[in-house]
């Protein structure tokens, strides 16, 4: 992306499964949130307390894929074991310099367990907003083959636009 781009919006996605396009997934996928585990820090010579974070070292994350209706995928999803996501966007922004749009490529692969089906409810003429929820232990985010994010918790890698967050950490442990 040019200095001169206003990112904008996602264009189109899709999610697909051990490199297996997923079909019947809702308009939106949210994304997981990753909060930081920190421990309180307080004592002489520290004017109240502060919340202190561990580097690379983070709470649950969860995440959710809705589905329009009950469909296999669903169940496919929910069998014991790990599995792979990939969603791949296609991300527009406008440079304000040339006066044109551009696109950068977005992909998000995520190493998952099942955690939990909403089977969601069922009407006449109407979707069932069935949904898996997935505990996320593998993250890795590119923009244009670029890494921006890499966290995988079993392997104690936590990566930020490149750095090696926990090298040095690895390498005295």
């Amino acid at each position: 992306m040019s200095v001169n781009a206003m990112p904008e919006k996602v264009v189109a996605y899709n999610v697909y499964d051990e490199n297996e396009k997923i079909v019947g997934v809702s308009e939106e996928v949210t994304l997981p949130n990753l909060e930081s585990m920190t421990e309180t820090i307080s004592g002489a010579g520290i004017a109240g307390e502060y919340e202190s974070p561990t580097p690379g070292h983070f709470s649950s994350i969860t995440m959710e894929i809705p589905f329009k209706v009950i469909y296999d995928a669903s169940f496919k999803m929910m069998s014991p074991g790990g599995r792979t996501i990939v969603l791949r966007a296609s991300q527009q922004s406008y440079d304000i310099a040339a006066g044109r749009i551009q696109y950068r490529a977005l992909k998000i692969t995520l190493k998952v367990l099942p955690k939990g089906l909403d089977l969601g409810k069922i009407a006449a003429g109407k979707m069932t907003e069935t949904k898996n929820t997935l505990e996320v232990i593998y993250i890795k985010i590119e923009e244009n083959r670029k890494t921006l994010l890499e966290l995988d918790k079993l392997n104690f890698v936590y990566v930020v636009n490149g750095v090696d967050v926990l090298a040095d950490v690895r390498n005295q442990i």
